[in-house]
């Protein structure tokens, strides 16, 4: 370790320790502080990953609207139409509806996902639904499956992806 004068006292002290002296402590800020220097980087990393390689796979879609995600507005598109509805003993969310397959590809899986909230806009669960070999220019008629609990009621719903592969 290297030997350094106090930043306090002026004693030679090592650049890791505290001063023997004065009680002074050595350290830079980032070596002090490991924990809050440990999150600052998950941050910094975390926005460099967002700025650089975001792309937006979600789109917010109310009961009552259907709209295309953006970054597969080309392969899916979730067909006007669709509903929602409890089962009878308040279990379940079925989501029904269809997805079209835009393009001239095959897909061997195609997966569609929803979040289901209460009236007072908390999430409540998500339901999905998903299918093999979705053909090209395909219409895949869809029953996305939530389950609930207690007595739980879907107020909305909304589309959160649309992946195929």
């Amino acid at each position: 370790m290297a030997m350094k004068k106090c930043k306090e006292c002026g004693t030679e002290v090592s650049s890791q320790g505290i001063c023997p002296k004065c009680g002074k402590d050595q350290r830079n800020f980032f070596m002090k502080h490991k924990v809050l220097t440990f999150i600052l980087c998950i941050i910094v990393l975390g926005s460099v990953v967002g700025v650089t390689g975001g792309k937006n796979n979600t789109i917010n879609n109310s009961i009552q609207t259907s709209t295309t995600i953006k970054e597969q507005k080309e392969k899916f598109t979730l067909q006007e139409g669709h509903k929602g509805s409890t089962d009878k003993y308040g279990m379940s969310y079925t989501i029904e509806g269809s997805i079209k397959n835009n393009t001239d590809k095959k897909y061997s899986y195609v997966q569609v996902t929803f979040n289901l909230y209460d009236a007072d806009g908390a999430q409540i669960g998500s339901a999905l639904a998903n299918i093999n070999n979705l053909e090209a220019e395909g219409l895949w008629k869809f029953k996305a499956i939530g389950s609930l609990g207690n007595g739980k009621s879907v107020a909305s719903y909304k589309l959160m992806e649309i992946t195929g592969w």
